[in-house]
């Protein structure tokens, strides 16, 4: 697995985290002169990996050390699972890309008010990807400070995101301003001032790794995302 420490930088500039570590000896690679790894049982199931999983595997020197990484790993549950849990669930199929190293689908649910997407791609230059996107379909923010209050409020208690957006860019273009660091939506002012110039639109969104990520913890996402769109009042 790969030696990362928090907060180094590798490859270019790429900003890499600890994901896990261990130490592992050795052993003879059946009747052959090399060596191999065995990863233990409770690893393989956290990462998804079986006998016929194929990974990429890189040999690389950072600063005199050699280090071992283990790339391209797929996503906690197989392709197959995923058709078939959906197909279970009542989620309709709305894309789909699959060939022999990486698949794509996206869904929605019965209602067609959450949508939710999923790639194989687990792992991007050596950190754990959000390959696992949940979103409730944009809902009219403008001017509406009591409607957007509800949906913050709603989105603490069942742990998930508001991600805001506005027809100007001007929210997009303040959070990466070198003065403006947060992960949150904009607060009830910023929120007005965002109106006058143009209209804007909130929705509820859930990102996360498919590592660790079971399919049932997946439909427990979007029932949360359901029942949030059920207390929020309709739009006057």
């Amino acid at each position: 697995m790969p030696r990362e420490t928090e907060g180094t930088e590798h490859d270019g500039g790429l900003r890499e985290h600890a994901v896990e570590q261990f130490s592992k000896p050795l052993s003879k690679s059946g009747s052959s002169d090399g060596v191999a790894l065995h990863i233990d049982s409770s690893t393989a199931k956290r990462y998804g990996l079986d006998p016929d999983t194929k990974v990429d595997v890189r040999v690389v020197e950072i600063d005199g050390d050699i280090e071992f990484r283990i790339g391209n790993i797929p996503a906690g549950f197989t392709l197959e699972d995923l058709e078939t849990f959906a197909d279970s669930a009542g989620w309709e199929q709305t894309d789909r890309y699959a060939d022999d190293s990486e698949w794509y689908l996206t869904y929605r649910n019965p209602t067609g008010n959450v949508r939710i997407e999923i790639d194989s791609e687990a792992w991007i230059a050596g950190s754990a990807a959000n390959n696992v996107e949940v979103e409730t379909d944009p809902i009219d923010v403008t001017g509406d400070i009591d409607r957007y209050r509800q949906l913050q409020a709603v989105a603490h208690r069942k742990h998930l995101r508001v991600s805001v957006d506005d027809s100007e860019g001007n929210w997009q273009r303040l959070r990466s301003s070198p003065n403006y660091e947060t992960d949150d939506g904009p607060d009830p002012e910023t929120l007005e001032q965002l109106s006058t110039r143009g209209t804007v639109s909130a929705k509820l969104v859930c990102y996360r790794t498919s590592l660790n990520t079971s399919l049932q913890e997946l439909q427990a996402t979007v029932s949360a995302m359901e029942s949030a769109l059920a207390e929020i009042a309709p739009e006057n």
